[in-house]
């Protein structure tokens, strides 16, 4: 069960992110914890995670976000969800939320990007085939396989539902993109279990996909290496690996160590091209390696609108 707790926002919402992957686009998070409950996220190490099983949803979120449109000298030209939490969890209410921001900013013109485990329900295929052009998507899945989905991430939506909204957002027009992470060493990574989602990929004409490997922090170290000793069997299979400890700027936790990511990052990106898709490594997460792209978390890479646009866009701008 999923405590749901109410809160007005305070302060600024269209900040600019520090990622690299998302250079200076704003990022907005519609809540404070996630209803997915994944076991392998990482946010559940940051200072504002409510805990388990609460979720604190900001739902002024969308007043606050037309109010600082109306009144910016330069307004931005793309603003992305969610950084910290999905903005698409199983809650009328968070969807509600996400949806009145969405909408306020597309109806503004100012573009839209998100990465979702979620399901959003059908208004926002309607919304989005409204301006498709103004939508960026990214689809996070690591896996067809319903048991690994059920033991690490199974208040997000199932495998086979990720891909039906692939399929919807590509007939709608809108540009669809994949995200393997976090990639799980040895368990989601092999060549047995991406196989055969490249191959449903490949189907879809998915033709870029961005990747990156498991954090490991202390929050939920424990309760990550009791689920993956159920799903293969293994005492620990966490111990197998080599570890790195990034600073504290990129996580405050730990990842496999470079040489070995490399290696499996290289591995991957052949498998892929297998298929005809090419694979990204995130840069944003992965600081340590010499080798590495911007994933375009947020879509292609846009400047701010001109100070002349400005009258156009106080013209279209309209608050629900």
């Amino acid at each position: 069960m999923v405590i749901l707790e109410r809160r007005s926002r305070k302060g600024p919402v269209l900040t600019p992110s520090s990622l690299p992957c998302l250079k200076g686009v704003p990022a907005v998070n519609i809540t404070e914890g996630c209803a997915h409950g994944c076991t392998y996220c990482y946010t559940q190490g940051y200072s504002a995670y409510p805990g388990a099983g609460r979720v604190i949803l900001f739902e002024n979120t969308p007043d606050l976000v037309c109010a600082e449109l109306t009144r910016k000298r330069r307004r931005p030209r793309r603003v992305y969800f969610s950084p910290s939490s999905d903005a698409f969890q199983p809650m009328p209410e968070v969807q509600d939320v996400t949806f009145r921001t969405m909408e306020i900013l597309l109806e503004a013109g100012v573009e839209v990007a998100f990465l979702t485990k979620g399901r959003p329900d059908e208004r926002f295929l309607t919304l989005f085939c409204r301006r498709p052009s103004l939508v960026f998507a990214q689809i996070g899945i690591t896996t067809l396989n319903e048991d690994l989905w059920r033991k690490f991430e199974g208040g997000a939506a199932p495998p086979a539902r990720r891909l039906e909204i692939i399929d919807n957002l590509t007939r709608g027009g809108v540009m669809t993109k994949v995200r393997f992470d976090p990639l799980i060493p040895d368990l989601t990574d092999t060549e047995t279990n991406l196989a055969s989602l490249l191959v449903e990929l490949e189907h879809r004409k998915i033709r870029d996909v961005a990747a990156s490997y498991l954090f490991l922090r202390p929050a939920f170290a424990r309760r990550l290496a009791l689920q993956m000793r159920q799903a293969v069997g293994k005492a620990d299979l966490t111990r197998d690996w080599t570890w790195r400890r990034l600073a504290d700027g990129v996580g405050g936790g730990y990842m496999i160590g470079p040489e070995e990511r490399d290696r499996r990052f290289d591995r991957l990106q052949k498998l892929a091209a297998q298929y005809g898709i090419d694979v990204h490594v995130c840069a944003c997460k992965n600081p340590d390696l010499t080798v590495r792209t911007n994933c375009r978390i947020a879509g292609p890479l846009q400047d701010s609108l001109s100070d002349e646009a400005m009258p156009l866009f106080q013209r279209a701008t309209r608050c629900y």
